[in-house]
C-alpha cells in the first residue's frame, strides 16, 4: 500500500485545470445574463411605446367624452328638449327597421347546436342605442345552452351573449328554457360590399 505524502510548503494545485471548468460556466451565464438583459431591455422598450399609444389614446377619448358631454348639455337645454326626443325616437325607428330577419335567421342557423330550438326572438334597441336581440330557445341540458352562448361569443355577429334566464321544464317533454341576450351586429355579405 502505498502513501502520498507533500512535504512542500505551498502544495501543487492545478490552476488551470480549474480555471477551465469553472470559468467556461461562469462565460456561459454571463452569456445567458446578457441575453436576458437584452430581453428586459427590449420588452421595457415595447411596454414603454405601448404606454405611450394607450396615454394618446385615453387622451383622445377623454377629448370625444367632453365633446360628447357639451353636446348633450346642448341638447338637454329645456328649448331643445323635443328635437333631442324626436331625433332619439326616430333614431330608434330606423336602427329597428334595419333589423333583417332573414338575416338573423341565417345566422342563427350556422351557430345553433343540435337539440336546441328557438321559440321567439325579440329585437331592441338598448340603453346605448345599439341593437339588442332576445333569444328565448329550449333545449335538453344546460350545457346546451352554454353551447350555444359559447358559439355566439365565437360568432362576429352577437357581441356579449349571456343568459339572463333559465327555467327547467319537467313535462311531456323535460328540457331548459332559457333566454339570452345579445347585441346584434349585421355582418354585410360579399356580395353587398
Amino acid at each position: 500500500m502505498r502513501t502520498r505524502i507533500n512535504l512542500a510548503t505551498q502544495p501543487y494545485e492545478d490552476a488551470q485545470r480549474f480555471y477551465l471548468q469553472w470559468g467556461g460556466l461562469l462565460l456561459l451565464l454571463a452569456v445567458i445574463t446578457a441575453v436576458l438583459l437584452g430581453l428586459v431591455v427590449r420588452s421595457h422598450r415595447a411596454s414603454r411605446d405601448i404606454a405611450s399609444k394607450v396615454a394618446k389614446e385615453r387622451a383622445q377619448i377623454a377629448e370625444i367624452d367632453r365633446e360628447r358631454a357639451a353636446a348633450e348639455a346642448i341638447l338637454n337645454r329645456s328649448e331643445n328638449r323635443d328635437v333631442r326626443d324626436k331625433s332619439r325616437f326616430l333614431n330608434a325607428l330606423i336602427a329597428r327597421k334595419a333589423f333583417s330577419w332573414t338575416q338573423v335567421f341565417s345566422d342563427l342557423e350556422k351557430i345553433v347546436p343540435p337539440r336546441v330550438r328557438i321559440v321567439s326572438i325579440h329585437p331592441a334597441v338598448n340603453t346605448s342605442s345599439q341593437l339588442e336581440i332576445h333569444l328565448e330557445a329550449i333545449g335538453d341540458s344546460h350545457e346546451k345552452a352554454i353551447e350555444l352562448v359559447r358559439r355566439m361569443e365565437e360568432s362576429p355577429t352577437f357581441l356579449q351573449p349571456r343568459v339572463q334566464a333559465e327555467r327547467y321544464e319537467s313535462g311531456t317533454t323535460p328540457g331548459v328554457d332559457f333566454t339570452i341576450v345579445a347585441q346584434y351586429v349585421p355582418q354585410l355579405d360579399k356580395e353587398r360590399r
